[in-house]
Formats: C-alpha cells, structure tokens, sequence
C-alpha cells in the first residue's frame, strides 16, 4: 500500500506531509466524487476495493445488502463508490457506496427537474404543512400540492405521481408537487387519447356524471356525452336506471367533432337493433305474451323484449266494456297476451289488440236483435238524456228518455230504475257505427195518442182537471196520470189576464176546452175562455127558442127573468 512505501523511507530525514503527498498521488480525485472500483476481498465486516493508484479502500459490507436481505456483491464485480473523504492519519480513503447511491440518484432527480419530467414518490409521513415524500431522495410535499382524490384514503406509502418544482443539490431541498404531476398527466393523456380516438371504435370509460338528458362518460383525459337515447334500445326514463357513478362502462364513438373537442358515445350500438330483423320474429296477426309497462289515458305500453315495445291502444281492449281509462282493465306489471294488429318498422311502432282475441258478440248483431224483438238488459250507467242497459253478450243498449213512457216527460232520470236492475225494452234501431242497441220501454206498450186520447179529448170536449203547474204565460192541467194540458194566458178568461199566476192557484180544480189536438207533438190546448164564450151561446140559445122560433131582442129584455 501506499503508506508502507512512505514509511519505508529511511532515516527519516525528509518529513514529508501525508496530506501532500496524498493531494499530489490522488490529485485527480477529490471527495464527493464517484469513481470505480473493483472488489477484491469480501470480508465478514468489510468489503475490499481496489480503486487504483496502487491503493485500496473499505466499505461497510452492510452498504451492499439488497433490499431482499442479500448480499448483492462478490469479488471481482465493478461497483460505483464515492470518495466520502481522505483519512490524514492512517492515510486511507474513506469510501461509501450508499453514499454513491444516493449521488447517482441526486443526478436522475436534477435530469427529471431539468426537463420537467414526472417521477414516482411514496408519502412517507405526514409533517407541518404537507408530507415527507421518499422519490429517491427526501422531498417535501405541500398540503397545497396534493390532490386528495387522486390520491385515494390509503395514500401513505403509496406510489404518486409527483414533479419536482425546486431542487436545491447543495442543501438538499428538493419540492415536489402532486397536483402538477396531475394535471400533467391529465394532459398527456387527453392529448393522446385525442390522437388516437376514431369513431367506431370501442372504449372503456368513467361515468363522471349524470343529467336527466344523458352521462358524461371520460375515456381516459376525455370526456364526453352518452345521451340518454343512445342508452338503450328500449325506452330510459332516466340515466340513472343504467349508469352508476364512479362506474366503469364499455361504450362506442359515434360522433367525433375535433374543432369544437366533442365526442358522443353509444351504449345500445354495442348490441343489435332489435328491430331490425324484427319481421322474423313477430308477424301481423300473431298471439304473443307481454308485459305491461306503462299506462296513459290512451292506452297500455306493452314490453315483448328488451327495446320492443308497443301500444294496446284503449278501443282495441274489449268489445263491450267501456273503460275511462285502461287500468281499469290491466295493471302495470301484468304479463298478457295480445294480438299483433300492425308492425311499422321504419318508425319502431307496434300496435296489439287484446279483444281481437275473442269474438266480436256485435258480429250478426242483425239476426240477434232485429228491429221490435223484445230484450232484457241490466241497468250499468247513465247519462243526462239515456240510461244505459248491458244485453246478453256484453252488448250496450242506450233507452233514451223519450222512449220511456208515451205520456209522462222526465226531467230526471234518477230513481227510475237501479243500477244492476233487468230492464224489458223492444229494439227500436241497430246502430252499428257506434256497435250499440237502441231500445224503448213505452214501445212494449199500445201509443194512447193513437189508441184511446184522439177520442176522449178532441177537440171541442170539456175536461176538469187540477193544475199542477203554473207560469206567467200559462198554467199545465193533469188531464189524467202522465197527461198534461196547457192552458196559454190568453184562454184564461174572456177578459184580459197579463200573468196567469195572479189569477190561478195550484191544485186549484179547473174546467176547459179541448180547443187544439196536437197529435205530432203531443199537446193538448185548452181554453177556459172558449168554454165560457160556448156557455153563454148556450145560454143564449135558450132564450131565443120560441113556439114559432121567432124572437126580437125587446121580447128578450121583457122577458121576466
């Protein structure tokens, strides 16, 4: 070695400095600096290199340890070490590989702040402001330069992306900022998933958020629109019922405008249309098996299969039940089969029909209910004007008002009959546009304006009758039950009445004259003035009859009275 050369200089005469002559032998080498060496003994404590200039150094053997616990070095391997310092007393150099380590590393870390370059930290612990973070060397993160949901819950000892914005070599202060590296990231990635996007090509994605009209889905830096009608090809109320957030989603590029940076993707263009070959499945006229899904004042949304819908509409339900509204016949979760009426493929529409599934009961409605036949039906609605009877098969009857008696008018139909009570009515009319039965109930009995009133009030006749209703234009009589005759004000009295009111009561008993029958409209005009007018002819008429029928108007006035 070089200090036994120094001290075999004998007699000593010359004192040469160590320092020197170790300054002037190693004038190239300077502590700090890395050099080679080769090893050339592996001891139990130390570890022997030869680093030249006729000289050797030692290393602690726990300096080549890997991180397995190994000893990673044998003799006759090259190593990187540094020269830590130079010993004056013993004139050995002192060496370190960690040392040396850590320098390499320090150069790789001033190259990555150089050239802006991202590297992998882990966040050893939390400190005052921020996180010690381990990236090859000791670093310190700000509070201010971490991004928490990137990062996640466990994030100590976790690999991070992070960019050095200051690196200090001489004292060691090296900033590291996470939020940077992010975003830096973010970029990249945008700008290459923008280069290589191309419509029709399939991507995994995010689902970021989601909107009543669709979810933005990001593929990696971008993000774009999956409308709600590009989500199925049946009906989505809304996103939510598809797409959770946070989850992950395989969708198709249908659209891509890079002037304004827009994409739009596809769910349902991952699977095949189901209308498309729709014909081979389902034909015009078939019996299939649906369920209800939705129900409007129109009708029921029936579901065949996923994106096949179609419409029982409400007049294609039953032939004989009305319904207001179709729940009152299906509910939404009932599974029913319908008929297949139509199939527009072009504008993705079917219509079914439930009651084309049984027969028509209004089918040879003529051989069953010909004009005068008598039926029976059960009472089951009203309206204003008509009472509504169900006949056998389901089949509507209408009895309007004007066909339930002869004589008598209802200003109601309440209380005439009960719902549910059987009805005997004669059939008046077919009515086979609106597949309904016109029936009458007074036709079961003779018409009395033919029959039997023509002769007991024509005209000329004297009735007594009680008034039952009075007006200031007239008063009505109760000729006999459900037979009314009007008496104008005019016919009151031979003298002029302005309101009939002032001069008649109700139930007040009254004699007049049939002076008007009215056959076609069914009236009956009477007059009390015709009636007196006709008594005091006849009164008249008794005075003027002599023995030789002559008489003057003196012999009148003369005579005793």
């Amino acid at each position: 070695m070089f200090k036994e050369e120094l001290n075999s200089n004998e007699g000593g005469e010359d004192v040469i400095n160590m320092s020197t002559l170790m300054s002037e032998a190693f004038s190239d080498m300077e502590e700090g600096k890395l050099i080679k060496a080769r090893v050339v003994r592996v001891g139990q404590d130390k570890i022997i290199v030869d680093i030249g200039y006729k000289s050797d150094g030692a290393i602690p053997v726990k300096e080549f340890y890997g991180a397995d616990g190994k000893l990673a070095v044998k003799v006759g391997d090259e190593v990187e070490v540094m020269i830590d310092r130079f010993d004056d007393h013993n004139g050995n150099i002192v060496l370190s590989k960690t040392r040396a380590d850590g320098l390499k590393h320090l150069d790789a870390l001033e190259k990555a702040y150089n050239e802006r370059d991202v590297v992998d930290g882990k966040i050893i612990r939390e400190i005052k402001g921020g996180f010690l973070a381990d990236i090859g060397a000791e670093a310190f993160l700000p509070q201010s330069q971490f991004v928490a949901e990137e990062a996640g819950a466990d994030f100590l000892g976790k690999s991070l992306p992070m960019k050095i914005i200051k690196f200090g070599r001489k004292r060691g202060e090296i900033v590291v900022s996470h939020k940077v590296a992010v975003k830096d990231k973010s970029k990249r990635l945008k700008k290459e998933t923008w280069d290589s996007l191309a419509e029709g090509e399939v991507r995994k994605g995010i689902v970021k958020s989601i909107t009543s009209y669709g979810a933005f889905i990001d593929i990696g830096g971008v993000t774009g629109l999956l409308h709600i009608s590009d989500m199925s090809w049946g009906k989505v109320t809304h996103p939510a019922e598809i797409l959770a957030l946070e989850s992950e989603v395989e969708v198709k590029v249908i659209k891509i405008d890079r002037e304004k940076k827009r994409v739009s993707f596809g769910l349902k263009q991952l699977q095949e249309d189901p209308w498309g070959k729709i014909e081979l499945r389902y034909s015009i006229g078939s019996t299939i098996r649906g369920r209800v899904v939705n129900i409007v004042d129109y009708g029921a949304f029936i579901k065949l299969e996923e994106g096949i819908e179609g419409l029982l509409h409400v007049s294609d339900l039953s032939w004989t039940r009305k319904a207001k509204n179709p729940s009152e016949l299906v509910a939404v979760g009932d599974t029913i089969q319908v008929k297949v009426l139509n199939i527009d493929k072009n504008n993705r529409k079917i219509l079914f029909g439930l009651k084309q599934l049984e027969n028509d009961p209004f089918a040879g409605a003529e051989e069953k209910f010909p004009a005068g036949a008598r039926v029976s039906g059960v009472v089951s609605g009203y309206s204003a004007s008509s009472i509504f009877l169900e006949l056998e098969g389901g089949i509507e009857a209408v009895l309007h008002k004007k066909d339930l008696s002869w004589t008598k008018r209802f200003p109601t139909l309440k209380g005439i009959y009960r719902k549910g009570e059987r009805v005997e009515t004669v059939v008046l009319e077919l009515d086979k546009a609106n597949r309904k039965v016109q029936v009458g109930a007074k036709q079961l009995t003779q018409d009395p304006w033919i029959s039997e009133i023509p002769a007991k009030y024509k005209e000329g006749a004297v009735v007594s009758a009680k008034v039952v209703r009075t007006a200031n234009f007239g008063v009505f009589l109760e000729l006999e039950p459900g037979l009314d005759g009007f008496i104008h004000v005019s016919e009151l009295s031979v003298e002029p009445v302005d309101n009939a009111e002032s001069v008649v009561k109700v139930d007040e008993e009254k004699k007049a004259k049939v002076i008007k029958l009215d056959i076609e409209n069914r009236k009956i005009n009477l007059s009390v003035k015709a009636l007196l007018v006709a008594e005091e002819r006849q009164e008249l008429k008794k005075y003027t009859n002599t023995g030789d029928g002559k008489a003057t108007f003196g012999d009148i006035l003369n005579k005793p009275q």
